[in-house]
């Protein structure tokens, strides 16, 4: 087991939120050993914390809220995998608002911001959790499950009717280094044919090309083009990784998800978490 670490110094993070389309900004601050990862609200009176835990979920739609009491914190999914792949584990992160900035749409800007923040060891051994059997979900023809294993690795199968994506695979050995150069730039995407229906839900006021990309009936609509063939299925990765790391310890198991998204990934976290007494 390797030892538990936090950021050397602080490193701030500024942005459109996906979907209150407000700009927000965020600290990442160093904690103390065995503080976990929590989100501060700072500009609420009193500053409630919210943990980065299973239990704190509130909301899936489009991406994962956290919340208690009044306070939330919505889009955690790109900042906690990418606190999670560079081996942190005590971070606190203050948020000026109720969503987190989404950048690029990826997990680029928070990669940078904490490689540039330094990492120090801390006096106590990281926490694992090693399933004693197989634990799955399902959800209307999605399926998702982990099986114990002595590495954390993330097989995705992703399957649209739609043309332009169609069926796209991949599997990594969740690390650092893959992390950082396969799956953290990434970035999040949307269908043409969707984005009336999210406005009317009151989602995306800050969605644009900057942040997404756009898949039309006949293309894909993107900034600077697509940054990897399958840039969809890593970005999947992504938010699954993210969803997961609401476990609260690192995973030794073999994900294995047909579809999955936010719901269903919360779903199998909440299960791994009774499967294995996890409060």
């Amino acid at each position: 087991m390797g030892r538990q670490a936090t950021i050397r110094e602080s490193a701030v993070v500024s942005g459109l939120g996906l979907h209150t389309g407000r700009i927000t900004t965020l600290r990442f601050l160093p904690a103390e050993v065995n503080t976990g990862v929590r989100f501060v609200r700072a500009d609420l009176p009193g500053r409630p914390r919210v943990p980065a835990r299973v239990s704190a979920v509130v909301d899936t739609q489009r991406s994962t809220t956290l919340g208690v009491g009044r306070a939330v914190v919505q889009t955690v999914e790109h900042i906690l995998a990418a606190v999670q792949c560079l081996g942190l584990d005590n971070v606190e992160i203050e948020v000026q608002g109720p969503e987190t900035p989404l950048t690029d749409g990826s997990s680029r800007q928070f990669i940078e911001a904490l490689e540039g923040a330094g990492r120090v060891e801390q006096d106590a051994e990281q926490e694992y959790v090693e399933l004693p059997h197989a634990v799955a979900v399902e959800q209307n023809g999605m399926t998702l499950c982990a099986i114990p294993a002595e590495e954390y690795r993330v097989s995705y199968t992703m399957l649209y009717s739609h043309p332009v994506i169609g069926l796209q695979f991949k599997e990594v050995v969740v690390s650092r280094e893959v992390f950082v150069e396969e799956i953290g730039s990434a970035r999040t995407f949307a269908l043409y044919s969707e984005l009336e229906q999210l406005l009317k839900a009151g989602l995306i006021k800050g969605g644009s090309l900057d942040n997404a990309i756009v898949i039309t009936d006949q293309a894909i609509l993107s900034k600077d083009g697509l940054r990897y063939p399958d840039e969809f299925v890593r970005h999947k990765i992504m938010d699954l990784i993210g969803d997961l790391a609401l476990i609260g310890r690192r995973l030794r198991a073999h994900v294995v998800s047909i579809r999955s998204g936010h719901a269903l990934n919360v779903r199998l976290a909440r299960a791994i978490c009774e499967t294995c007494g996890i409060g």
